[in-house]
């Protein structure tokens, strides 16, 4: 690289610097959650917003993951319940600040918000032994007609980076989203499985024969969604599936 090249270079580095200053200083950076004035090191959330979420670290559902109390087992919102998953793992409660980070990731096209909610997600998956046994990561599939819409599909990108953390082989594509659904948010567990049915489909089942896999979403409410793609994945061949999601929707 010339002298000349060199110094073309750092003169658009130090105006980009003087411009983003002045950007700042005109219209200062704040935290969408908190309204907090962002410091230098922090990109669009604060670190105590971070530090806030209600994360699930002791005392929860062997099958989804909800808080209970010491001593039980399984939660009230399992109870009778039959899954195809072996069980859901959830980084943190879905409330605030962690529901408005995914809302932010979600909607609002915040993805570089999913390299650090990724790694919580890749920490939470190595540290459980039955999790961090299985070799492959799948994610929930978004409908063509969505990701033309979002533009991107927010769980193939918190995939990404737990596959990337943890070496474990990513299939971004086995399992596809047939069915253009209704948003699950506000329908009752009834109405939830019967929009999911037969929902997705795998096109490349022999990647899937035997092994153990993965699923990674954003959202665990009625398990619904993990629960019919785990079904779909076992009749492909799969071996055994787990779900790990960043929040669990306490539902009533």
């Amino acid at each position: 690289m010339s002298f000349l090249t060199r110094s073309k270079e750092r003169i658009r580095h130090e105006i980009a610097l003087v411009r983003k200053s002045f950007s700042d200083l005109i219209f200062p950076p704040f935290c969408p959650i908190c309204e907090q004035e962002l410091i230098h090191h922090e990109h669009l959330v604060c670190e105590d917003c971070f530090e806030n979420i209600h994360t699930i670290e002791a005392h929860f559902c062997r099958k989804c993951s909800a808080p209970i109390a010491e001593g039980r087992k399984t939660c009230k919102y399992c109870k009778g319940k039959m899954y195809h998953f072996v069980k859901a793992r959830a980084f943190g409660i879905y409330a605030p600040p962690l529901s408005e980070m995914i809302h932010l990731l979600k909607y609002e096209r915040k993805t570089h918000l999913s390299n650090r909610l990724g790694i919580f997600l890749a920490n939470l998956y190595l540290a459980d032994t039955q999790l961090s046994s299985s070799s492959t990561i799948v994610p929930v599939p978004l409908h063509p007609t969505r990701i033309r819409e979002r533009g991107y599909n927010q769980s193939h990108l918190l995939a990404e980076k737990v596959a990337e953390i943890s070496h474990r082989e990513l299939l971004a594509d086995v399992v596809i989203r047939k069915k253009a659904t209704k948003s699950q948010t506000a329908l009752k567990h009834s109405e939830r499985v019967a929009n999911l049915k037969n929902a997705f489909s795998v096109v490349y089942p022999e990647q899937l024969t035997g092994k153990s896999v993965t699923i990674i979403d954003d959202v665990f409410t009625s398990g619904t969604t993990i629960n019919e793609m785990a079904k779909t994945l076992l009749d492909a061949g799969a071996g055994s599936v787990y779900g790990l999601v960043l929040a669990r929707a306490l539902s009533t």
